[in-house]
């Protein structure tokens, strides 16, 4: 028996050294504690940044041209005037007695004037058909102090509830700024907390159902959270140099969950298919890496680019596209690294809590002859006519967005079941002149001249008749006359009868005080904002469309690829716009949707929802593509690489799709009308691109291209291989 000593064991030959890793998942997986501690580090920075908060861009800052103007003018100017809550006194039969009136408004005066906060109750005054009562009560507070405004409101609210409860006869609300604000801002509030409340355990539930086990369902989750609170914080540190709009969070919490959740989903379903083919597990990380991963960073790029049609928008969208890239990134640089470094830590845990009979089927292979792998097929036998058919009811779909017309509207858009909104819309039904009100806004004391001005605006028909409503700063630095109009704000007569003022009456005032500056505010703001965001709508659009193109084109090679692209996106955010049309600017879904048509769309929201849809959509369409280009490099046929493409990735799209528009869906349940659009517009979108695009209208047009689906021009660089 020979034995081996201490030098002679030293000095054997080491064995071959542990491959090192390839590409940078297998890089992050092979270090998974230094990549875990990096991002718990990153994401707790994150937290600490946020805890500053976000520094929010006012109104004012966020309007455009002449309204713009005339809100500088007005910016600081003191009137010498109290905010003013009104409240509204209606007979439910009949008219109102004088001796009812004065007992009413002496009730008002005793109940409301030791209120905190409330200045002096001012005289009733009656409307014509002395059916309405309206008592002004001013407050102490500022103008500009919003709080101590919102909290007298709300003290004042109490009172009115309590005055209403005594006088069944009458009908007795409030409304005001402060009583809006608290009223609207808790539904709203409550609104967001319901679709918090049902959205997590909604994505939860189709995850489960996706993966089959606890563990690999709470991982896309998780991301996606980590990805929203990180860019949110860093969103938060570049809004102390530039303020960002106040709807940046909503954005980037709705952009990161939706593309934090696809691109971990699409990565642990690829890992976990390639692991029952018997692959080890840190060779899975690898080839889902190489694959999978690869199509997560191509589509992260195209979202990425159609986020950043918003900075060529400008205005008020550079703050939502900055959120909305650096939510995207982070979530694309998670799930490249961070993933890999939790795959390789659960390894085959990832399954652990299994559900019974799905999990044990999740982990495997779409069947080739399934639903979609026989639809696919089906279209790839007769690629033209199922083309044909599906071009076609798309384009039905989208006609209807030919005669969409935006907006940007005021009450008329909020829950009219809400006690500050039914009162306002009382007001203004009784008293006209509390409405819609063009500004026009002149520099210095400018009194005797709009004066002067008022009947050249009575006599252009479109200014409701009445005494002048001129106001004067305390430091003569400014002047207003308000000229109400009879009008809602998303009324598109509202727009021709500001452009009727500004033809007529501005030139007017101008040529009467030469060196004075004469602008439009009020409704202005509005017509104006709307009519601006809608001209940057085709610059967006065509920006995003060549810089996809691009990507498209570098990412496989394929020129025609590119240009079916870009087509058909265009079709899916065309259907998408024409069914949020039809359901919106007509009357027969008020019942099934719980809303009252105002005939427009927000203007905001063809622009926002085209960049999101684009993205989203990119998303879908690079999964299915590297699919269908893995299994003709594999050696199928173009035809046959069609149906084993879309048969694997079906179930992945599926999915993800599913998490969207049930996300989507929740926020049509909102009771703001804008919100209730945006969720109808977006889960209708998602839903026709994931079905009748991903599963129809994709796999028709790669078998009518063929091999040029797949094949480079020379002059195309070879980045995709």
């Amino acid at each position: 028996m020979t034995t081996t000593t201490d030098s002679e064991r030293r000095a054997a030959p080491a064995g071959p050294p542990p491959p090192r890793p390839r590409g940078l998942a297998s890089w992050c997986a092979h270090h998974r504690w230094s990549t875990l501690l990096a991002a718990l580090i990153v994401m707790a920075t994150g937290v600490v940044l946020l805890g500053g908060g976000l520094h929010t861009a006012s109104g004012a800052e966020q309007l455009v041209g002449d309204s713009r103007k005339a809100s500088e003018l007005l910016q600081g100017a003191d009137f010498g005037d109290r905010p003013v809550e009104h409240l509204v006194v209606s007979a439910r039969r009949g008219t109102l007695s004088e001796a009812r009136i004065g007992t009413v408004g002496q009730q008002m005066v005793d109940a409301f004037g030791p209120v905190e906060g409330v200045g002096s109750v001012g005289e009733p005054i009656v409307s014509e058909d002395r059916r309405t009562m309206l008592v002004p009560v001013e407050l102490t507070a500022a103008n500009d102090d919003d709080d101590a405004v919102e909290a007298t409101a709300e003290r004042m609210l109490t009172v009115t509830g309590t005055l209403a409860a005594g006088h069944p006869d009458l009908e007795i609300g409030q409304t005001g700024e402060g009583s809006l604000n608290a009223g609207v801002g808790e539904q709203i509030e409550r609104d967001f907390q319901r679709a918090e409340l049902f959205s997590l355990p909604v994505t939860l539930a189709i995850l489960l159902v996706a993966f089959g086990s606890v563990v690999a369902a709470f991982v896309p989750v998780l991301l996606g959270i980590g990805a929203v609170v990180t860019a949110l914080g860093v969103t938060a540190f570049i809004s102390r140099w530039y303020e960002v709009d106040q709807n940046t969070q909503s954005l980037v919490l709705l952009i990161g969950l939706a593309v934090g959740v696809d691109y971990a989903l699409f990565v642990i379903r690829r890992s976990r298919q390639e692991r029952a083919h018997g692959l080890e597990v840190r060779e899975t990380i690898r080839v889902v890496g190489m694959t999978a991963g690869r199509a997560v960073i191509i589509s992260g790029v195209t979202v990425v680019v159609s986020m950043a049609g918003m900075l060529v928008a400008g205005g008020l969208y550079t703050s939502l596209a900055i959120g909305a890239m650096i939510v995207v990134l982070i979530a694309v640089i998670a799930s490249a690294t961070v993933l890999p470094a939790i795959l390789s830590v659960l390894g085959d845990r990832i399954t652990w809590l299994r559900l019974p009979f799905i999990g044990r089927r999740v982990g495997r292979e779409a069947p080739v002859d399934g639903p979609w792998g026989r639809l696919a097929g089906a279209v790839s036998r007769r690629p033209l006519i199922w083309t044909l058919a599906a071009t076609g009811l798309l384009v039905a779909l989208a006609v209807p967005a030919a005669n969409m017309r935006t907006s940007l509207p005021g009450v008329e858009s909020l829950p009219q079941d809400l006690p500050s909104v039914k009162a306002t819309t009382t007001m203004i039904q009784a008293f006209p002149q509390e409405g819609s009100t063009i500004q026009l806004v002149v520099s210095g004391d400018a009194a005797s001249a709009l004066e002067r001005a008022w009947p050249l605006a009575a006599g252009t028909g479109v200014v409701m008749s009445g005494e002048p409503s001129v106001r004067t700063s305390l430091d003569g630095r400014v002047s207003v006359l308000d000229l109400p109009i009879p009008y809602d704000s998303s009324d598109e007569r509202a727009g021709d009868v500001v452009e009727k003022v500004r033809e007529t009456l501005v030139p007017a005032v101008s040529r009467s005080l030469p060196d004075a500056e004469v602008h439009l505010g009020g409704v202005a703001e509005g017509t104006e904002l709307s009519a601006w965001m809608d001209s940057r709508l085709l610059p967006v659009v065509g920006f995003v469309l060549v810089l996809t193109f691009v990507v498209m084109v570098l990412s496989f090679g394929s020129v025609w690829l590119a240009l079916a692209t870009v087509l058909l996106n265009l079709l899916s955010v065309g259907a998408g716009y024409g069914v949020m049309t039809s359901i919106f600017q007509n009357t027969w879904a008020e019942d099934l949707l719980d809303f009252t048509s105002i005939g427009s769309i927000a203007s905001w929201l063809p622009l926002l929802m085209f960049v999101i849809l684009f993205g989203l959509s990119m998303d879908y369409h690079v999964f299915v593509v590297s699919r269908v280009r893995e299994a003709w490099r594999a050696g199928s046929s173009p035809r046959d690489a069609v149906r084993l493409g879309v048969a694997r990735s079906a179930g992945t799209v599926t999915s993800a799709a599913a998490v969207m528009v049930a996300v989507f869906a929740i926020f049509a349940t909102m009771s703001v009308l804008e919100m209730k659009q945006l969720g109808v517009g977006l889960a209708t979108a998602v839903l026709i691109d994931a079905t009748v695009v991903r599963g129809v209208l994709l796999p028709a047009v790669l078998a009518l291209l063929g091999e040029r689906a797949h094949t480079r021009p020379r002059w195309v660089p070879a980045l995709h291989d």
